[in-house]
Formats: structure tokens, C-alpha cells, sequence
């Protein structure tokens, strides 16, 4: 940690972002936590690691140091450096050319996470979205102006097919759910068997799958 610090003085930017590409215990992370706690700094670490210990080990020391570690010497140790930080794991990468071989097809749940966090900035973890396509609404998630629903099965011959398309009854179901609440609805699907006229009526925003994937990708860039 001391070996750390001294390097870090060593830049004369307090504000800075550290990356240590081979975190391993998160000594790095420790050592700008400290050092920003006796240079009153607001350095920012980003850390990775591929091992399986990332959580258990290298964030778990992070969060001891930050929150404080009951018998050690040092007493700023001992009560907590203060600060945060977000762990994070990375998934399967999500893909066009992936989902129409059929190579790479994400689950329900981690496909509906990632396109929510393209449309709208929200991380929301895919263990708190619907892991299962309902086939009535394909609903998974709203904000306070817009309900999202996905028709989508991991499945090739199933996307292939005239299964996951957009019909008018099931659109008039979900524009009529939507204005219910005071809400338009963005519907995720591999085609629609509505008209245009009819969709925009409905107060309903169409995204195609998978190539909805390439403007997202394109807009997480931008964010």
C-alpha cells in the first residue's frame, strides 16, 4: 500500500482515475482510498480482475477498507477510509451477427437488461428482470413514461419464425395497458404484423431485433 501511495503523490493530480488492469487483492484500490483520505484527494481506481476471487477477495478487501477492519492497529484503518465503489461482471458479449448464427444467444433476462441500459442509461442486474418471455405482453420493465416489452426466445428457429411476431391484438393489449397508466410502450421483436399507421396510432415505438441491437450499441458509445 505504501509503495502505491508513493506513486501516486508522485502525479500531481488529486482528481485523478487509477487503472490497475491486474487487481489482484485490490492493494491498489486500498492505497488511493488512503491517500485520498490524508490529502483530502478525490482520486477514482477502476480495477480488474479475471480470477474467480474478483469478489471475494479483491472487492472484499475494498469494502473492509472502506467500511473499516475491527482490530488492526491503525486506527483511520480501523474505523473505515469511506467511499464507494461498484462491482461489476462481465457477461457474454451480446451481438447481431452473434444472434442471427445463432452463436451467441443471450437469455431473455440478460438481453432485456443490456437494451434497457441502451435505451434509457438504467443498469438494472438481469436477476431482477423477468428471466422467461411472457407470451401474452412480453412486459419486463417501466419507467415513470415508458413501458418495455420483448418478444424474444433464445432460440434460432423460433426468431426464424412468425412465433415472436408483433400481432394487432397483442399491440392494441399493450397500447391500451400503456395508456392505462399514462404511458407509451417500446415493444423489442423480431418483426410486427401491424401498420404503421396503426402502430404510431397506438402510441407504440417498434424496435426490431436483432438489428435494434446495432443503433443500441451505437448509442451506449455515445453515452
Amino acid at each position: 500500500v505504501e509503495l502505491i501511495k508513493r506513486i501516486l503523490t508522485m502525479v500531481d493530480d488529486k482528481d485523478g482515475v487509477i487503472l490497475d488492469s491486474f487487481a489482484g487483492s485490490g492493494t491498489t484500490a486500498h492505497a488511493v482510498l488512503a491517500q485520498n483520505a490524508e490529502d483530502g484527494g478525490d482520486r477514482r481506481f477502476i480495477l480488474v480482475e479475471c480470477e474467480d476471487y474478483a469478489d471475494t477477495i479483491t472487492a472484499e478487501r475494498v469494502r473492509r477498507v472502506i467500511n473499516g477492519v475491527p482490530n488492526v492497529r491503525d486506527k483511520v484503518l480501523r474505523e473505515g477510509l469511506g467511499g464507494e465503489f461498484t462491482f461489476c461482471t462481465l457477461g457474454d458479449p451480446i451481438g447481431v451477427d452473434g444472434m442471427l448464427t445463432g452463436e451467441s444467444l443471450p437469455d431473455f433476462a440478460s438481453l432485456a437488461a443490456y437494451l434497457l441500459y441502451c435505451a434509457t442509461g438504467i443498469a438494472t442486474a438481469p436477476d431482477d428482470l423477468p428471466s422467461q418471455f411472457d407470451e401474452t405482453d412480453g412486459y419486463f420493465y417501466e419507467t415513470e413514461r415508458v413501458r418495455y416489452h420483448m418478444f424474444y426466445k433464445p432460440d434460432v428457429e423460433w426468431l426464424l419464425s412468425d412465433k415472436g411476431a408483433l400481432r394487432y391484438e397483442v399491440a392494441k393489449l399493450i397500447s391500451e395497458s400503456a395508456r392505462e397508466v399514462g404511458k407509451t410502450a417500446v415493444v423489442f421483436a423480431p418483426l410486427k404484423y401491424v401498420g404503421h399507421e396503426d402502430i404510431t396510432s397506438m402510441r407504440i415505438i417498434f424496435c426490431q431485433l436483432p438489428y435494434e441491437l446495432l443503433a443500441s450499441q451505437a448509442q451506449a458509445l455515445e453515452m
